[in-house]
């Protein structure tokens, strides 16, 4: 089942960007897994970056197209956390996943967001949330949070 927590459509700049990073740090919890959804260059790791700062990280935090996943230190809900962010763009088959024991390391403590989850949306096990960035015009984006349970 899908429902729509969040959807808000606004013009591209880092204080509309840092609304809706603030408004996903008060929901999120420990353990909690995030799909993004968005075509190459629509802020998916620009949003992560800026989302790492408001939960206190100090990392640089950059894409992880090479390397899988990267993990980052964090403040959550007060307590010393791990921002794991994923980029699964080049694989190709889920069982490259299991290959490096992907369901395990993502149920782990701290938060998951996955870039290019939707490439193998079935493998995931709910309850996620799905977090969609659609382009609507050059400068306008629109921003839907549905939880998926």
């Amino acid at each position: 089942m899908k429902k729509d927590i969040l959807k808000e459509e606004k013009d591209i700049n880092l204080e509309n960007i840092n609304h809706i990073a603030k408004y996903l740090k008060g929901i999120l919890k420990d353990g909690d897994l995030v799909i993004m959804e968005g075509n190459l260059g629509f802020g998916k790791t620009t949003f992560i970056r800026i989302l790492s700062r408001l939960m206190k990280s100090e990392d640089i935090v950059s894409s992880p197209s090479f390397t899988l996943i990267n993990e980052y230190d964090i403040i959550l809900n007060g307590k010393e956390s791990i921002l794991r962010h994923v980029d699964l763009y080049r694989l190709e088959d889920k069982d490259e996943l299991d290959d490096i024991g992907f369901k395990d390391k993502i149920r782990e403590n701290g938060i998951t967001m996955i870039e290019w989850g939707n490439k193998f949306i079935d493998y995931f096990e709910t309850p996620y949330y799905l977090f969609e960035i659609e382009m609507k015009e050059e400068n306008n984006r629109l921003y839907r949070i549905s939880l998926i349970s």
